[in-house]
């Protein structure tokens, strides 16, 4: 597993060491139910494709313009 990022307001993209979440029981249940969709999702796909995305801000509907997004990246 590899995890990348940006600095706030930076444009570079780093390979990070460690990262952190903050967030609530309700929003950590969320990111829960996000990863096992996803995980449906890119199975379908795992032959299909090199690669395949998915954002949480597109799956999220209560999502809110400049939150933080996160984007899960799998490896067919």
């Amino acid at each position: 597993m590899e995890i990348y990022g940006y600095e706030k307001n930076g444009e570079d993209l780093l390979r990070l060491k460690e990262a952190s979440i903050l967030c609530s029981i309700k929003e950590l249940e969320s990111i829960i139910d996000f990863l096992q969709d996803i995980k449906k999702e890119h199975e379908r796909y795992i032959d299909a494709t090199e690669m395949n995305h998915s954002h949480y801000r597109d799956w999220d509907k209560k999502w809110k313009k400049g939150s933080p997004d996160f984007i899960i990246v799998t490896k067919g």
